[in-house]
């Protein structure tokens, strides 16, 4: 199996991944969805649940771990639980249905396998998509095409087609493994208490942005130094840029998805008043609130008429 030797060309993002809040619809074992480009959810960012996700058209950069290399259309990458990952396609303002996404809870349905043997299958997979692993070859279009007719089915027999398309990316012939071993060495320090606890920080962080630090390092239980330094080694950022981010990211969300006010869309993601939104806004985004909403509002539009 090829590991590749494309890391460390670029960062991704400037800022620390988001953890994606992922709710799987009632009664069904995985989520399918297909989004455009750019999509709020469309961040550097990282989940419990696995992901495949595939790319039927567009050109661009892909971002796992500390793995960043070029895609092209029919692009198949699986990732697997907390690996942070993100796919950007340079220059093109906006590509609708540019990603199938498929995210579903592996370690669940690893506990059932002793009752449902057909998910031993993830246990097998369980170390490749811990690195990331892109599928190579024609293999990728045809199980892309069955994640496509899989976002068709609408959970109709589509637990069937599910656990074909896990098959057969255990036996595609040529695989490429992405993110390096030292990083998730680092990454996923789940021994470590202090790293728990930056993570638990970061749940309360994207829930409630408005937190002071002391106030989020006393609910994890540690000192404010030790949580602001614990804080910057696992975000790359200190606690007020991330807070910021949050809050950044809770008003795309807030402008692309519902008619509230600007001035409402500033105070509900936790500003406090709206010359520091903009500005802030501004510095994460490139865009003032009032383009982004209309951005937003062009790519819904785009996407209708293509329907």
């Amino acid at each position: 199996m090829a590991t590749t030797n494309q890391r460390n060309l670029a960062q991704p993002v400037s800022h620390a991944a988001m953890r994606e809040q992922i709710v799987l619809p009632g009664g069904m074992s995985y989520l399918i969805r297909r989004d455009d480009y750019p999509n709020p959810v469309g961040v550097w960012n990282y989940h419990p649940e696995w992901e495949i996700h595939y790319i039927p058209e567009g050109q661009g950069f892909a971002y796992v771990g500390d793995y960043v290399g070029p895609f092209k259309s029919e692009h198949l990458i699986l990732t697997g639980t907390n690996l942070p990952h993100n796919w950007i396609s340079p220059g093109a303002p906006s590509l609708p249905g540019r990603d199938l996404v498929l995210q579903f809870d592996a370690d669940a349905l690893i506990g059932i396998r002793n009752v449902c043997p057909e998910f031993d299958v993830l246990h097998r997979l369980s170390s490749l998509a811990a690195r990331g692993v892109e599928i190579l070859g024609p293999e990728a279009a045809e199980i892309g095409a069955k994640v496509l007719r899989l976002h068709e089915t609408q959970g109709r027999g589509g637990l069937t087609l599910f656990l074909e398309i896990l098959n057969e990316i255990e036996a595609a012939p040529r695989k490429r493994l992405l993110a390096s071993e030292h990083f998730i060495s680092f990454y996923n320090e789940v021994s470590d208490k202090r790293h728990r606890r930056i993570d638990q920080a970061i749940q309360i962080l994207q829930s409630d942005p408005v937190k002071q630090m002391h106030e989020v390092a006393d609910m994890v239980g540690l000192a404010p130094s030790a949580f602001s330094r614990a804080f910057r080694r696992l975000t790359g950022m200190n606690f007020s840029h991330y807070s910021r981010s949050v809050r950044v990211w809770r008003a795309r969300t807030m402008l692309a998805e519902t008619e509230m006010p600007i001035t409402g869309v500033c105070f509900e993601a936790g500003f406090n008043n709206l010359s520091n939104f903009n500005r802030y806004f501004r510095m994460e985004t490139g865009l003032t609130p009032r383009a982004y909403r209309m951005a937003a509002r062009i790519r819904g539009r785009s996407i209708v008429a293509a329907a």
